[in-house]
């Protein structure tokens, strides 16, 4: 059986490939997604291909890039870099926002549990406000 820190890996590279079918695959029947910023919550597999699909749609060569990982039992904690550009409608909380052509690069922090091969919860905390502010959606401090 792959290590925690080598599912961690392809969990991101499956994100960053589209493989949903891979995704689906991983995810446990008890699983729990939680995005800090926007209040959202997932309790199954379909939900969270959806969500991720959404993201796909509004920003279609989005890609993760691993920065760090620690790992502590079946615990991993990632720092990533989303970089993509805005071709598509991107569905926010407060509407969609039409697509501006402005490329994106945000931190982000990912928390995975595994059990037994299987993810059983995620919780990502991303940075909404400067992914807002680099597409143009809210006004920037001088």
């Amino acid at each position: 059986m792959a290590t925690v820190e080598e599912l961690a890996r392809t969990s991101l590279e499956r994100f960053n490939t589209a493989d949903w079918e891979g995704m689906r695959s991983e995810i446990g029947p008890d699983f729990v997604y939680d995005e800090a910023g926007t209040g959202r919550r997932i309790t199954d597999a379909d939900g969270l291909i959806a969500a991720l699909q959404q993201w796909k749609a509004g920003l279609p060569d989005a890609a993760g890039t691993l920065e760090r990982m620690i790992v502590d039992g079946d615990t991993v904690a990632m720092e990533v870099v989303w970089r993509a550009t805005h071709t598509g409608t991107l569905a926010t909380p407060g509407g969609e926002l039409p697509p501006t052509g402005r490329t994106i690069e945000v931190w982000a922090t990912i928390w995975q549990v595994w059990h037994d091969g299987r993810m059983a919860s995620e919780r990502h905390h991303i940075d909404l406000l400067s992914m807002l502010a680099q597409l143009g959606a809210i006004p920037v401090a001088a």
